[in-house]
């Protein structure tokens, strides 16, 4: 038998690890209570104390038959579907006729709450010019500025069975992914807006659109950091021109050069003139791990499958997820008050 003698790291030779910066105090009984406190102010259904008033507002001047449900109790129960990733449409519709029948009113059926929900994304979520945008969300803005980040993360449309495929080699056939391109609040991680694509855009394709959209909803945007594959001229001229400031990682070969932008310029001579760990901490660029523990977040309270196999469906079932998850981020929020950054993040 054949002894490979394969030497051991020493303190010399191991790279150090810098210490991962612990968890606060506050912030623990902040995550241990977020999930009560959220499922607690969806099943208050505070859109009761205006529906009549919503729904006097949506029949007038409608032809046919007046509504019966206003928008927000569909938003509601789209919120409570995306918050319980464990259970199917139908099962929700049974909790809410049994919390409207308790308050006195009549729940709508399984029908009426899946045709309101694709009616809302045919109307509040149109699809961009391009056919491969599926469409686009902005989170009703804050009045306070923005430090954000731009990444995007997939959404697996396969409900995939291991097991089967393994033993029987057979399973659901595989239906490919969708992209999420966000835009997320670094102090906060809620996702101010997103744009749903298919697998085949890119990211820096997505950005532009991004930032428009937060933008033109009035976000004031006071930096935007994002990875090596949005470093592109366009974006550098279009942040310029918005007085954004733009802090993202440069390519190994980068060259000292403005290419048409004197903040690239100065951008790309600190990245040359410094080490990566030193440039990290000059332009605060390692915030940018925030946008990834968003998307880890998203994923783990409301799942990454999209089941839906319409067009409609999946931007419902997506805007469900998105709506859940920055609910239960500004529960947090609110629960800490100032984070660990000295930011005010409450909005009480």
């Amino acid at each position: 038998m054949t002894v490979f003698n394969i030497p051991r790291a020493t303190n010399k030779n191991r790279k150090k690890r810098k210490k991962a910066c612990g968890i606060q105090a506050r912030e623990n009984r902040a995550d241990n209570k977020t999930s009560v406190q959220t499922n607690e102010e969806l099943f208050k259904a505070e859109w009761l104390n205006f529906a009549e008033e919503e729904l006097k507002e949506m029949n007038e001047g409608k032809e046919g038959r007046p509504y019966k449900y206003c928008n927000s109790m569909i938003i509601w129960i789209m919120m409570i579907l995306g918050y319980n990733k464990g259970l199917t449409l139908r099962k929700i519709c049974g909790m809410v006729k049994g919390i409207l029948v308790s308050r006195g009113l009549e729940g709508p059926d399984y029908s009426t709450i899946n045709r309101r929900m694709n009616a809302i994304a045919d109307k509040y979520l149109q699809p961009l010019e391009d056919n491969r945008f599926l469409c686009y969300y902005v989170r009703p803005k804050s009045s306070r500025s923005v430090r954000s980040a731009v990444d995007s993360t997939s959404l697996n449309l396969s409900m995939t069975i291991m097991w089967r495929e393994n033993k029987w080699g057979t399973g659901p056939k595989r239906r490919g992914w969708l992209k999420l391109h966000a835009l997320v609040d670094i102090d906060t991680n809620e996702i101010l807006a997103y744009v749903l694509t298919d697998d085949t855009v890119g990211d820096n394709t997505a950005f532009k659109y991004l930032i428009d959209l937060a933008v033109s909803d009035g976000y004031n945007l006071k930096e935007v950091l994002a990875d090596a594959a949005y470093e592109d001229r366009k974006n550098w001229i279009e942040l310029t021109k918005l007085k954004i400031k733009f802090i993202v990682k440069f390519k190994s070969s980068t060259v000292e050069r403005s290419n048409g932008c004197l903040e690239r310029g100065k951008a790309a001579k600190l990245w040359v003139d410094n080490t990566y760990e030193d440039w990290k901490k000059i332009t605060s660029y390692g915030l940018r791990w925030k946008i990834e523990s968003a998307f880890s977040d998203l994923k783990r309270l409301t799942a990454e499958i999209v089941s839906a196999v319409t067009r409609s469906g999946m931007i419902v079932q997506v805007l469900s997820k998105v709506l859940a998850y920055n609910m239960h981020k500004r529960t947090r929020a609110n629960i800490i008050g100032i984070n660990r950054h000295e930011v005010y993040v409450a909005d009480y």
